[in-house]
């Protein structure tokens, strides 16, 4: 009993030498990350985010004890000293190895939060499904990786020599434990205790799956969360949903009753209950009888709060700026999705992006053909239809989903290449880690206008704007001049950022070039183009001083309309909306008499109200910008959007069941 209970002190005393360097860790991740200007009025809940998440830092090590415990309570019944001799030998290394995982979920925790100001969740292991050579690529430019490994390499050095230390104690004669001298009693008071420590509280919910809110602030109540639960969390919905146990008809109430989520949707108990669809099919109200091509851009990273900086000295829309200025620009918009290929797919499907959902690419609908889909409808009216990429279309499994989805052409960064003209310079300085470079993206474009002889639906996704920043050597970048204002909001490193704006504008300066170009061309008169963003996550280093929640998921979205056609639109800009709404749009001006699909709506009706919908539960409408707390809301809100997950995940379904049939 006493080599049991020595090598149990021994347990506690490395045990809490981890606590304080989890506590440590998060002390850094909250003054590195922290957008207080001030700590006033917060003092008292910054100090209970730090006792929260040292209680949730204590149910890892809760995990990481269990098996210590159970087998020190075997080896004693066995009655073999010298077992208990190799054990503790044994507790060494695997201590050592626990923490050395829980370090490194830590530190990936702290990365993934400096890019989607959130600790891990599922778009956790879309990360991994990428690029991996692009993303060893990106984390060797953006960071002194060397500098890295090396006090890494320290870190676990010193972790190694203090847990070994640790166990080289003397031991000391022990008979009892907290005054117990029964070898039963004290064993069951191992288990209570660490079953406690793993639970965490004794209310209904363990602490790490349900982490109560201490403050008003939303950055402290982040502060008490780790990188090892925040990753077991996420691991866990993601097994949950490849099992098909996440339900989101469940998740948001209308598992059983879909008809009513059709009810709260189009705001009457008056629907087609024989063809559900029927209630969200409509037809489209074309204005005149021209025949146009239609291109939609989808530009990466293109936040649009960073914009109102633009000037002449911080010049970060270069030629893009006239047309902003010149067309049509909704300010009022925001991204479905906070990673690229959750807005990409909703865009493409023409439906919200779908809370914890896995790219369709990687999931069971890979060769599903969503027949009301945009692709499909402009094929069956004549259009070429092209998806042009970029990267690499092995990226996310995309080429093989896009091919079942109504594309004649399907298109990656090889097959731009390919097409290009007069190449004189060496094959690897028309790319980056991520794929080509944008501008070679968009002459591609433009030959394919050029060079047709029927109508043309393309739509496209650049790459260019995304870690590790890279810009083609011949650029000349236009002047990004940072004052005071600009400083003060940006978070994190400087230099880092003062790159991430080079790709930006080197970005959203090319789109610029390209429409420059194409308004110089015969077909400016019967095409349209529409310019978007997959997200804003540049946020990930901006701080905000008003309309937070809008600003973090604001992106643009322009039109460029020929003069004739435009002159008979009303519009208005500041209506609210999100990717789901861009193809009604776009139905509306260029397809006549077209039945469609769509929970998204016209953004040229001003007749109905409209909204913008993101993943994260955030709603947007002309007036305000709401952040879903529960799906147990009940306001009208809450409802419609709930309403309209549910009806997306119905719609997804049927077409699912349909193609299998």
């Amino acid at each position: 009993m006493s080599k049991t209970l020595n090598i149990f002190r021994k347990l506690i005393f490395v045990h809490i030498l981890f606590l304080i360097v989890m506590s440590l860790f998060r002390t850094v991740f909250f003054f590195y990350y922290s957008p207080l200007k001030s700590f006033d009025g917060f003092y008292l809940d910054i100090l209970n985010a730090f006792i929260l998440g040292f209680r949730i830092d204590l149910t890892v090590i809760g995990y990481i004890q269990a098996i210590p415990t159970i087998l020190l309570i075997v080896l004693y019944y066995i009655k073999k000293e010298v077992l208990l001799n190799y054990f503790e030998k044994f507790l060494i290394y695997y201590l050592f190895i626990c923490f050395f995982i829980v370090s490194l979920l830590l530190c990936a925790d702290f990365g993934f939060y400096s890019y989607f100001k959130e600790h891990i969740n599922i778009l956790f292991f879309g990360l991994l499904d990428d690029d991996t050579k692009a993303l060893m690529i990106t984390f060797w430019q953006n960071y002194n990786v060397i500098l890295i490994l090396a006090i890494f390499f320290f870190y676990l050095v010193i972790l190694f020599f203090c847990i070994k230390k640790i166990f080289l104690i003397k031991n000391k004669n022990y008979n009892s434990f907290l005054g117990l001298k029964v070898a039963s009693f004290i064993f069951i008071t191992f288990f209570i205790l660490n079953f406690l420590v793993i639970r965490g509280t004794l209310g209904m919910y363990p602490l790490g799956k349900m982490i109560p809110n201490i403050s008003t602030n939303e950055f402290i109540n982040k502060i008490s969360q780790n990188g090892f639960r925040a990753y077991t969390n996420a691991l866990s919905a993601r097994e949950k949903y490849l099992a098909r146990k996440y339900d989101l008809l469940k998740a948001t109430g209308y598992k059983g009753k879909i008809e009513k989520a059709f009810e709260v949707y189009k705001g009457t108990s008056d629907i087609n209950r024989e063809d559900l669809l029927k209630n969200i099919t409509y037809k489209t109200k074309k204005i005149d009888n021209r025949n146009y091509n239609v291109v939609v851009l989808m530009v990466e990273s293109f936040g649009m709060p960073i914009l109102k900086y633009q000037s002449e000295k911080f010049n970060i829309l270069g030629e893009l700026e006239k047309h902003f200025k010149e067309d049509t620009l909704f300010t009022n918009f925001i991204s479905e999705g906070d990673g690229t290929i959750s807005s990409l797919q909703a865009l493409l499907l023409n439906i919200p992006h779908r809370p914890a959902s896995f790219a369709f690419s990687q999931s069971i609908y890979k060769q599903t053909e969503f027949t009301y889909s945009p692709a499909f409808l402009y094929k069956k009216q004549g259009y070429q239809t092209s998806f042009i990429y970029g990267g690499d279309l092995s990226w996310r499994s995309l080429g093989q989903f896009v091919k079942h989805q109504g594309y004649d052409n399907v298109e990656g960064k090889i097959n731009i290449f390919n097409h290009l003209e007069n190449i004189t310079k060496d094959k690897d300085v028309y790319f980056h880690p991520w794929g080509i470079f944008d501008e070679y993206l968009y002459s591609h474009i433009l030959k394919k206008l050029e060079k047709s002889d029927k109508k043309q639906f393309i739509v496209a996704l650049s790459t260019n704007n995304h870690p590790p920043y890279n810009i083609p050597n011949d650029y000349k970048s236009k002047s990004l001049i940072y004052n005071n204002e600009i400083k003060k909001h940006i978070t994190g490193d400087f230099d880092l950022a003062q790159q991430r704006f080079k790709s930006y504008a080197y970005a959203v300066d090319q789109v610029g070039v390209f429409l420059d170009k194409f308004k110089k061309t015969k077909f400016k008169n019967n095409t349209i183009i529409v310019v978007t963003a997959d997200n804003n996550t540049i946020d990930g280093i901006m701080e905000y001083d008003n309309n937070k929640l809008l600003n973090s998921k604001n992106i643009p979205l322009y039109f460029y309309l020929p003069n004739e056609l435009k002159s008979k639109l009303n519009i208005d800009t500041k209506v609210a909306g999100s990717h789901k709404d861009i193809f009604p749009t776009l139905y509306n001006l260029t397809l006549k008499d077209q039945n469609y699909i769509s929970i998204g709506r016209n953004l040229l009706d001003l007749s109905i109200e409209h909204f913008g919908f993101n993943g994260s539960r955030i709603v947007n409408t002309k007036e305000n910008t709401y952040k879903i707390k529960s799906y147990n809301d009940k306001d009208i809100i809450t409802e419609y959007y709930k309403a309209s997950l549910a009806i997306s995940e119905f719609l997804v379904k049927s077409e699912y069941i349909k193609g299998k049939k």
